[in-house]
């Protein structure tokens, strides 16, 4: 772990979580938050199958209880909802009934809802759910688990279901479970479109800010493409595309992306040569992946035959 610092300490967590800069944020309460989640993700990893919902529910309501400024400091006024979801309007062309596991604000669904989609947004707990949601909005709260999907909805009911940043919290062992659920509430030809940080680049939790080399905090297992196809295929999902989206300072003069089977093929290879590679260079290559259009990031829309 690296040794930093109160300012730069506090600095790279702001950076971090997107806190605005003026935020009164002390490294007292940098190190607070640092405790809790290795306690919590010690706590998280060690539950049992059948206590996990209740489990993960006190851990996040922990969580945003004791560092209420995960919520209510981020500065929104470097937010652009077009600039940040603009491809989700391609990405889901066709589809009217959208549900997200791990919907945070619903910033997604909002932005999704105010283009004509009906959406349901859904979160394990009430600290992070519907509170955040805008009753002008076509968007429906509900609380739910994130793994047993089809317990709480009827069966092939959706054209796409959403998840932006979610399955690195999962319990490893919940990801195939989760995964068969989407597939059992997707309608048949809908989409999983998913993304989430790329273990090459990682860790992308609150490890990130203190310099470890792999994730001890709320990122349970970060993952590369080839383990997300696999495990999307064991699911019975049967095809699958890697998504690219052209890295923000780019993004806001050429909002470029898109989106295939053969670029899933490219960066297959591409984490392949990374992963032989020694870990300090594979780290620094994989957050340079721009460069060489292989982002940070595990983006991908998984189909369910039709």
């Amino acid at each position: 772990m690296e040794h930093l610092d109160s300012d730069e300490l506090v600095s790279r967590y702001k950076r971090k979580f997107g806190l605005a800069p003026t935020y009164p944020l002390s490294e007292h309460m940098v190190r607070q938050h640092w405790d809790l989640e290795r306690r919590l993700a010690r706590e998280l990893l060690d539950s049992r199958r059948e206590e996990r919902w209740n489990t993960f529910e006190r851990a996040y309501t922990s969580l945003y209880t004791n560092c209420p400024w995960l919520n209510d400091a981020v500065d929104t006024s470097v937010q652009d909802d077009q600039l940040d979801f603009g491809h989700f309007l391609t990405l889901l062309k066709g589809a009217k009934d959208v549900y997200e596991v791990g919907s945070g604000k619903a910033r997604l669904l909002g932005y999704l809802a105010r283009h004509g989609f009906r959406c349901v947004a859904t979160e394990i707990t009430r600290e992070r759910g519907e509170r955040w949601t805008d009753e002008r909005t076509n968007v429906t709260w509900r609380c739910c688990d994130g793994v047993n999907l089809a317990e709480f909805e009827p069966a092939e009911h959706y054209d796409a279901v959403v998840s932006t940043h979610v399955i690195e919290h999962f319990h490893p062992d919940d990801v195939l479970p989760h995964l068969k659920n989407v597939h059992a509430i997707l309608k048949p030809g809908g989409r999983y479109v998913l993304s989430m940080p790329h273990k090459h680049a990682g860790p992308m939790d609150l490890s990130e800010v203190f310099g470890l080399d792999e994730p001890v905090c709320m990122h349970l297992r970060e993952y590369t493409w080839a383990e997300t196809e696999r495990a999307l295929r064991a699911a019975g999902f049967t095809t699958m595309e890697a998504v690219y989206v052209a890295p923000m300072a780019l993004r806001r003069r050429l909002p470029i992306h898109f989106s295939g089977r053969l670029y899933l093929a490219y960066v297959k290879a591409v984490e392949a040569v990374l992963g032989a590679m020694p870990l300090t260079m594979r780290r620094k290559l994989g957050k340079l992946g721009q460069l060489y259009l292989f982002r940070p990031e595990v983006f991908m829309v998984a189909h369910k035959p039709k």
